[in-house]
């Protein structure tokens, strides 16, 4: 059951009634809020829902155990618990990469082996909850939050539906605290959760899913056919095939939430206006950023331990998040061009920090610009890695782009044309919500509950026949 159809509208419209109708009994509240979550989950495969069921139960029990100490062996039950989540993810997400890993090295000295093949069905959303569940045990050992004693609670804030496929990853203690309160009593900025779930449809049905059936998928899946002019407008449809696909799923999840009375942490902040990479990773996938920092990075010493360790703390952290995003070589990839940039980044910071490096306005200016667009064009090179099948397609498509012998081909003039209306919607899209807001918020409520399902159905009829899939499902 996808956001963006009608099965699921019709689902949440049930959830949404309910769920207003029954805040006066808090737990047949919570209850149903767990249900439903449940039901949700369950359309996809009975089978994951039951992975899900056990990670909550374990970890409800993990985080008791750390917090009370049994025994004196809070750090061994931590460690215990680290292990299960990261086994969960090893085995459903890993094992096959590092199967193929392992045979081809042992071959490489010489020796014969065959690991078994265990043919295993990633389930949707296993990285996103199982994260959640890492970072509630870690701030329970560290003494940042107490655990909850309401397994009901603790169920709900693992499965929560708008947030269980593809994040926000929200910390327990933002969301356990709201769930404690009962939420809001009443429904609140509701012309502002409209606009979210209007704007983040018309971001992934429009925008993401014609770039995509348009250009992308047919120059990623063979680059050796396509000239260099092609090749280069398909890495920058891309570039905004990814933000619109992953940020419009994410407006729509903060956006259903919010219409149950839960506010989520924002995901994405303008990330392609900025003149750094680090800037980009503060306003890109920011809950994922965020517990990169806080779980991977900080600990393993952050920029406290001098510029060479940061450095290697800052790619460390970058080739763990590409491996976060799936076990194969162009991820890993990807993450180190990352990491590098990063590094780089850092080190020319460091290096501007002690020079009296472009002190005139004028200077600043041309450099504000040259910084931006370089880092634009780096992550957009980036991206490359991440949205290729494998390595050898990324170095396919990278060797095609330089390939000077076929500079031009005729194509559509409409995917120029959806290209730059792209990068308008980016560059408005903040005026655009904001202006939705306020054309909502002075229409009477009866007369907004009209539009708001006239304007879904306009979307709709808007967007391609076969719509593709939103890309971190796969996640």
């Amino acid at each position: 059951m996808l956001f963006p159809t009608l099965d699921f509208f019709a689902f949440f419209t049930l959830v949404l009634i309910l769920n207003w109708s029954l805040k006066k009994w808090s737990f047949i509240w919570r209850l149903f809020l767990l249900l439903a979550s449940y039901f949700f989950y369950s359309v996809w495969d009975l089978r994951f829902l039951l992975i899900l069921i056990l990670v909550s139960l374990f970890n409800f029990l993990s985080a008791l155990s750390i917090y009370k100490d049994f025994f004196g062996k809070k750090k061994n039950f931590f460690i215990i618990s680290l292990i299960y989540n990261l086994s969960l993810l090893g085995i459903f997400k890993y094992y096959d990469f590092f199967r193929v890993s392992a045979e081809s090295l042992l071959e490489r000295f010489g020796f014969s082996a065959h690991f078994p093949l265990l043919e295993i069905i990633l389930p949707i959303g296993l990285s996103f909850y199982i994260f959640k569940v890492i970072s509630y045990n870690i701030d329970v050992y560290l003494g940042k939050i107490m655990p909850t004693s309401s397994f009901l609670d603790f169920s709900i804030y693992v499965s929560f539906f708008p947030h269980l496929l593809s994040g926000p990853i929200m910390r327990a203690g933002d969301f356990l605290i709201q769930l404690k309160d009962g939420g809001a009593k009443k429904i609140e900025n509701l012309a502002e959760n409209f606009a979210l779930i209007l704007m983040g449809l018309f971001k992934k049905l429009v925008i993401s899913s014609y770039l995509t059936i348009s250009i992308t998928d047919d120059v990623f899946a063979v680059p050796e056919n396509h000239s260099p002019l092609i090749i280069l407008l398909a890495i920058f449809a891309y570039t905004l095939v990814i933000y619109f696909d992953f940020s419009g799923y994410s407006d729509m999840a903060i956006g259903f939430a919010g219409l149950l009375g839960f506010k989520s942490p924002i995901n994405f902040d303008s990330p392609y206006l900025v003149t750094n990479l680090r800037d980009f990773w503060r306003r890109w996938h920011i809950t994922l950023s965020d517990w990169i920092r806080d779980y991977v990075y900080i600990p393993l010493g952050g920029g406290q331990k001098g510029k060479l360790r940061k450095y290697f703390n800052l790619m460390v952290a970058m080739i763990l998040t590409g491996l976060w995003h799936g076990a194969a070589g162009h991820f890993i990839f990807w993450g180190f061009w990352q990491g590098l940039g990063l590094t780089l980044n850092h080190a020319f910071l460091d290096l501007k920090k002690s020079s009296q490096f472009l002190r005139n306005s004028w200077q600043k200016a041309i450099s504000s610009f040259l910084a931006g667009f370089l880092t634009f064009n780096f992550i957009s090179f980036g991206w490359i890695f991440f949205r290729s099948e494998n390595l050898q397609t990324s170095f396919s498509l990278i060797k095609s782009l330089f390939n000077f012998h076929k500079i031009f081909e005729p194509f559509k003039i409409y995917i120029l044309f959806l290209i730059i209306f792209g990068f308008f919607v980016f560059l408005l899209e903040r005026k655009i919500i904001k202006f939705l807001i306020n054309f909502q918020q002075k229409l009477p409520f009866f007369l907004l509950l009209l539009l708001f399902p006239i304007l879904i159905i306009l979307i709709f009829k808007f967007s391609p026949d076969i719509l593709p899939s939103f890309i971190y499902f796969k996640f």
